[in-house]
């Protein structure tokens, strides 16, 4: 009889878990010590919120939505029931209002624009519709991208909707 080794190493699942864990958390203290209140700070803040999202719908295999009023957004969880209920005790994903004179004025999905508080998805098998928010401050404008490979980025505000997003 042949002995047989103990199977060593972790299973892709575990790696899977904790990668996400450690994104979330790379996420959280990035964008904690970046809290201006200008429209470069908020967009720079919203991609991080956004890879935070997509991380935390993927290790919850829950799906998580986005929206917004113009003057800030807020974050949901879809239950068992596919009702929505706001995120809360999550500090990655927490009701941010905009600085002052800073506001999304506008968002698009699959290329088609959506009124504001009509939710961004984030499934929980991490492939979402593409989509940009443009925010603006003044004469200042930015617009924040996502791509299907769930990667997001802020965009030259002259980008079509179409534009790719780097990774």
């Amino acid at each position: 009889m042949k002995n047989r080794l103990p199977h060593s190493g972790f299973t892709l699942l575990e790696i899977l878990v904790v990668t996400a864990i450690i994104m979330i958390v790379t996420s959280f203290v990035a964008f904690k010590f970046n809290r201006g209140s200008g429209a470069p700070e908020a967009a720079e803040r919203l991609v991080l919120q956004f890879e935070a999202a997509r991380d935390e719908a993927i290790a919850k295999g829950r799906v998580i939505g986005w929206s917004s009023d113009g003057a800030g957004y807020q974050f949901w969880l879809q239950n068992e029931r596919l009702e929505w209920e706001p995120i809360q005790n999550n500090d990655a994903l927490r009701n941010t209002r905009l600085g002052e004179g800073v506001q999304i004025s506008s968002q698009f999905v699959n290329q088609q624009q959506r009124p504001l508080g009509e939710r961004v998805l984030f499934p929980s098998d991490g492939v979402i519709e593409p989509f940009q928010i443009q925010i603006v401050a003044g004469e200042q404008k930015l617009r924040v991208g996502g791509d299907v490979m769930g990667r997001f980025a802020l965009l030259d505000f002259d980008a079509s909707a179409t534009a790719k997003v780097s990774p």
